[in-house]
């Protein structure tokens, strides 16, 4: 059995194999069991859940998540996670922490939506976010537009400085810290956010046409990073329907002030299998994701077959 550290994990996977095995997974999404996550309540108000995954082929993978708001007073992680990989004869595969892991598949997933969904050409990407996350966002989208020009937003500038600094060291685009949410908006043709926010950001107020949404934070009803008007304005699309339908905190509140979840234009499996693209460069897309179980799967399988 493989046992890999963040380290030997990351320098096993590349940005192009990635999306490949995402591709290849959302094609034949069908083929994949996977129940419902399980929550346990933690103490504190924390979380602790299970995300189970076996594909077509037999291969079995769980991944466990600790999620424990107390542990910023210990100067530990809030959120903490380790995946488990076993082989179609039911013997132990892998096994690495999981966190690295989870940045990296929900960032290429992000990509593989905006592949299909940003406009081009795609100039100027919008940052919005200062977690760990944000860095491997800003570099996967690299992956798929030419951008010129990365702006990082977040509540804290000494946090977006940081922020601004660890993508300059992974894109070629000129990248810079900006003030103004509202002018980075509208500057941008594609807007990525990952935050914990409980209440919109994005108002659909700053939106203009020819852009891409790119929503990865507000992953339980309560939060939310974007505005109802934001979700009436745009053709939305999302990882996968029942799921959204059941965390999606933006899609959530937006459903209960008029907007129907009937309105959802596709799934990501349609844009990888061409039932469906960007209809006009006026349109306003926007992708929802959650975060699947196979994502985690097909990314442990490459680092299994890696050497």
């Amino acid at each position: 059995m493989k046992l890999l550290d963040e380290a030997e994990l990351r320098k096993a996977l590349s940005w192009p194999a990635v999306l490949d095995v995402l591709t290849a997974a959302f094609r034949v999404v069908e083929t994949f069991a996977m129940p419902e996550r399980l929550l346990i309540p933690a103490p504190q108000g924390g979380s602790f859940l299970t995300m189970p995954c076996a594909d077509g082929e037999g291969w079995f993978g769980v991944k466990q998540v600790t999620v424990l708001p107390d542990n910023a007073k210990r100067e530990k992680p809030t959120v903490q996670a380790w995946y488990t990989l076993f082989d179609a004869e039911g013997s132990p595969a892998l096994a690495c922490e999981a966190s690295l892991l989870t940045r990296i598949r929900t960032a290429a997933t992000s990509a593989l939506a905006a592949k299909y969904l940003a406009p081009e050409p795609a100039r100027a990407l919008l940052v919005v976010g200062t977690g760990s996350l944000a860095p491997y966002l800003a570099e996967a989208h690299a992956q798929v537009r030419d951008y010129q020009r990365v702006m990082v937003w977040g509540r804290n500038p000494a946090k977006a400085k940081i922020t601004a600094a660890a993508i300059q060291q992974r894109v070629a685009a000129e990248v810079e810290v900006v003030g103004d949410l509202k002018q980075a908006v509208s500057d941008a043709e594609v807007i990525s956010l990952a935050t914990t926010a409980r209440a919109p950001i994005i108002s659909g107020a700053y939106l203009k046409g020819g852009q891409h949404l790119d929503l990865v934070g507000a992953f339980t009803p309560e939060m939310a990073e974007a505005d109802p008007t934001a979700i009436k304005l745009a053709r939305v699309f999302v990882d996968q329907l029942t799921a959204c339908q059941q965390e999606a905190g933006d899609l959530i509140q937006a459903a209960a002030q008029g907007w129907s979840f009937a309105e959802v234009k596709g799934e990501l499996c349609d844009l990888v299998l061409a039932r469906l693209r960007r209809s006009s460069n006026e349109e306003i897309t926007l992708f929802k994701s959650v975060g699947l179980a196979l994502e985690d799967l097909v990314v442990a399988r490459l680092l299994c077959s890696s050497e």
